[in-house]
């Protein structure tokens, strides 16, 4: 099967933006650089803020604000500048740049945030940085993979074209068949000079019922999946076993 890497994403605050990247340097035994560094924990949260402001442990995305509770959150884009900020944007929003180890940057985020938050949902209260790890979640520092042909057999199963953003995966890959990645669970792929191995399917969530540029939930994603497949499943979870750069358009060579 010849592919090649056709998009590279990163979400440096989970949940809350998407950016697209040229190329990355990806290291063993971790996930994209930058990639959920950051997350929001709100009151209701298991998590809690340790020294430096850091989360003093992983935690199930139930601790943290996510899409699946606030589908407006999924029109968010974001970008990681030169000086450590985040750039934040939306179509119904003013752009925010933030320091997010700035506390009264941190307070600009929440009161930022109230438009796309429900009355209803445990309200914002601290942005942390992960203990040891990104907030991916796994607990294990996964990068997220899925084959461009399996989101374009859904999208002419269901009728109209589905944003590949409202995955939130790290790699598109172009020229593989439809669920192909599935296939190669326990299998290694090389990506430009790193190697990842395929290691287990992701499971899917309501997150992804929201539309990217209205932020309103005009699919039902989980049903979509098991009437199409029997499964809730769409991308395969990786661990890098071999660092190295990779970039658009890289080859994909399965080993």
């Amino acid at each position: 099967m010849s592919a090649t890497l056709s998009r590279i994403y990163r979400h440096p605050i989970k949940s809350i933006g998407v950016e697209e990247l040229k190329d990355a340097s990806l290291e063993e035994g971790r996930v994209l650089p930058c990639d959920r560094e950051w997350a929001v924990l709100h009151e209701r949260s298991k998590v809690g803020v340790g020294a430096e402001g850091r989360a003093d442990s992983w935690g199930q995305k139930i601790n943290f604000v996510i899409g699946r509770s606030a589908p407006g959150l999924m029109g968010v884009t974001s970008r990681m500048l030169d000086n450590g900020h985040i750039l934040l944007e939306h179509p119904e929003q003013w752009h925010l740049e933030i320091d997010p180890e700035r506390e009264a940057d941190q307070r600009k985020l929440f009161e930022w945030l109230r438009t796309f938050w429900p009355d209803s949902a445990p309200r914002p209260t601290a942005l942390v940085r992960g203990p040891d790890r990104a907030f991916t979640d796994d607990p294990l520092p996964y990068v997220s993979l899925i084959g461009q042909a399996s989101l374009d057999d859904l999208s002419a199963r269901v009728g109209k074209q589905i944003d590949r953003r409202r995955f939130r995966a790290n790699l598109w890959v172009e020229g593989w068949e439809p669920f192909a990645e599935m296939d190669l669970i326990g299998k290694t792929v090389r990506v430009g000079e790193a190697e990842l191995q395929l290691r287990a399917c992701i499971g899917r969530c309501r997150a992804t019922d929201a539309n990217i540029e209205t932020g309103e939930r005009d699919i039902d994603m989980l049903e979509e999946l098991e009437r199409h497949y029997g499964h809730t499943d769409l991308g395969v979870f990786c661990l890098v076993t071999k660092p190295g750069r990779i970039a658009r358009g890289d080859k994909i060579e399965v080993l």
